[in-house]
């Protein structure tokens, strides 16, 4: 038998992202997985070590289809930035203020947090997360920098701490979940954080 190829790789990793997300831990194997992506069971096998590691690398790709909306919104931001035109940054920050807060709730409230623990119990695909992370994190670290630099949003703002809250946040739901009082829609969540965004009047900024 010849080696399995990427494409049987991809075709087991689609049926793992569906098959994770079932609550019935017990009945994710890798037959199952090869039954359910039309490979054979030696094919799961030899892309991977353990069930864990297959549902690590599952919930990574499930990971990327919850923020792909926020990369596509994040090249309207870095245009509008190129093009310093302010309406269109504002409306792009919001429309991805209203994303990130959507994503938290994914599925249910626990949605990310599982996706999270699972990646986790990885290292390799913990450490592969991260770097990705990373990139992300300070692509956005830049985009508040540069909208300082243009006047759009408060100097004294520290670009870090700002873009750690905002992402923090969306995935911190959880936290609050079960609450009657802080129930945020997206949509105040957006209007609290524009707040921040928005650049000050000409009468706070001669203050």
């Amino acid at each position: 038998m010849s080696n399995p190829d990427s494409f049987e790789r991809d075709r087991i990793i689609d049926a793992a992202k569906v098959m994770v997300r079932d609550a019935n831990r017990d009945a994710f194997t890798f037959d199952a997985v090869a039954t359910k992506a039309q490979v054979d069971p030696t094919s799961v096998r030899y892309f991977f070590d353990s069930t864990t590691q297959l549902i690590a690398e599952a919930q990574l790709a499930n990971y990327g289809d919850i923020v792909q909306a926020h990369h596509y919104v994040m090249t309207f931001v870095e245009a509008a930035l190129d093009n310093e035109n302010l309406e269109e940054y504002l409306a792009a920050i919001e429309q991805n203020l209203v994303l990130s807060w959507s994503a938290g709730q994914y599925a249910n409230s626990w949605g990310v947090i599982q996706v999270l623990h699972d990646i986790w119990c990885d290292p390799f695909v913990q450490s592969h997360f991260c770097e990705l992370l990373d990139v992300q994190f300070q692509a956005w670290i830049t985009i508040v920098e540069r909208a300082q630099a243009l006047g759009w949003l408060a100097s004294d703002i520290d670009a870090k701490s700002l873009v750690a809250v905002i992402w923090s946040s969306s995935v911190g739901q959880v936290i609050t979940s079960g609450s009657s009082i802080l129930k945020i829609t997206p949509q105040e969540h957006r209007d609290f954080v524009m707040q921040m965004f928005r650049p000050p009047s000409p009468q706070e900024a001669s203050k």
